[in-house]
């Protein structure tokens, strides 16, 4: 049990740092203020400087994998995740719409009662010299052509791309403490934190029956209103839900997801070309609340809810990066926060928000992970079983 011990120390250390600059941040001087929230925003403009160079290591191995594996899946892997992953995140989009017009989610920020909020002492601007569109259009190219022609040297680079964005990872969940702490006393400050503890509790409730509702509607779909059929699928991922829910990481669960497939397909060669392939880019749980948070915190600042042009832009570019995803403790929502910055316009205080609630939620939203990538392999079961007839 030391692996789940291990998985449940980086949230237990974030919620331990919110927690602690929630007691003593009435209490510190406002120059330590100032120093924080500005290391705070330093980490994030060095995390949107590095991100497309990690996005670009991820994607690729992530497709070249994908190649040299299930080269003759590909054409139905590839669109399939994309498919599941834009339906989710719109599902999402719909879900806040109603909860927000009904008054259960983003309800309106006062104003901050210290008019002189809580500045930075310094700042320091990052050049961007690659954007993420350009590292995941380039990843996804190079990981296709070389994980199909060149399979050993498609493996030797991910060798090296995997030691590099585990390096990169190792470095940035220590600094993640800071970053929300410099948020959390940006907050504090400024007189909204109490607000937020007691307006976002919602989304728990929200996101927890809505996702596992439109999850477990997905699986009596697929098993054809057979209720015993329903039932003997849950059954076997009972292990990797209860596994998924104690590491809070999709891969710790890979084995046991692995086996239930095999237990609920009908072609049990299917379980081990589909399951890995999707467990790190298919991510149901993500993309229903990451864009459900982060809609109910625009909002709740005051801001006007996106219209469906501007959140498919967001969703064409959020189903983009799913495939540049690390299946890790807060790993998900890390890589979505210039993509939330950019065509959601947030701040630096929303994104500390989101990235703040995504760590407390992880456990149930990886256990959302897991149920639908073992929804995803019933249906790439059904697909392939037409095509090869």
């Amino acid at each position: 049990m030391k692996w789940i011990n291990k998985s449940y120390a980086k949230p237990l250390i974030f919620f331990g740092a919110l927690l602690i600059t929630i007691i003593i941040g009435p209490f510190l001087p406002l120059h330590f203020k100032s120093l924080f929230y500005a290391c705070s925003l330093l980490i994030k403009d060095l995390l949107i400087f590095s991100l497309p160079f990690v996005i670009f290591c991820l994607i690729f191995c992530s497709i070249s994998v994908l190649g040299a594996k299930a080269l003759k899946y590909i054409a139905i892997i590839v669109p399939l995740i994309c498919t599941s992953n834009f339906i989710n995140t719109m599902m999402s989009y719909l879900i806040s719409g109603v909860a927000i017009n009904s008054g259960i989610l983003g309800s309106s920020m006062t104003a901050c009662n210290n008019a002189d909020g809580l500045t930075p002492l310094f700042s320091l601007n990052m050049p961007s010299i690659l954007s993420n569109n350009v590292a995941l259009i380039g990843g996804l190219i190079a990981g296709l052509i070389i994980g199909v022609l060149k399979k050993d040297l498609s493996v030797n680079i991910c060798k090296y791309f995997n030691k590099f964005t585990n390096i990169f990872f190792k470095i940035l969940f220590p600094l993640m403490p800071i970053f929300i702490s410099g948020t959390a006393l940006k907050l504090q400050h400024d007189g909204i934190l109490v607000e937020i503890c007691q307006k976002y509790l919602p989304i728990l409730l929200v996101f927890s029956v809505s996702a596992c509702g439109w999850l477990l509607l997905q699986f009596f779909i697929l098993s054809k209103f057979n209720v015993s059929q329903f039932l003997f699928y849950m059954r076997n991922l009972v292990p990797a839900i209860v596994t998924a829910f104690g590491s809070m990481s999709s891969a710790a669960a890979l084995p046991l997801s692995i086996s239930a497939a095999e237990k609920n397909l009908s072609n049990k060669g299917n379980a081990s070309i589909i399951v890995p392939s999707s467990v790190n880019i298919h991510l149901v749980g993500d993309c229903l609340f990451i864009p459900m948070v982060a809609l109910s915190v625009l909002t709740s600042f005051g801001n006007v809810f996106p219209s469906i042009a501007m959140y498919l832009a967001f969703t064409l570019r959020f189903v983009l990066a799913k495939f540049s995803v690390a299946a890790v403790p807060g790993g998900g929502v890390l890589i979505m926060l210039p993509i939330m910055q950019e065509y959601l316009h947030m701040s630096p205080e929303m994104l500390g928000i989101v990235t703040a609630l995504y760590i407390l939620f992880d456990p149930i939203i990886t256990t959302c992970n897991v149920l639908g990538n073992g929804a995803l392999a019933l249906v790439f079961d059904n697909v392939t079983k037409k095509f090869n007839k």
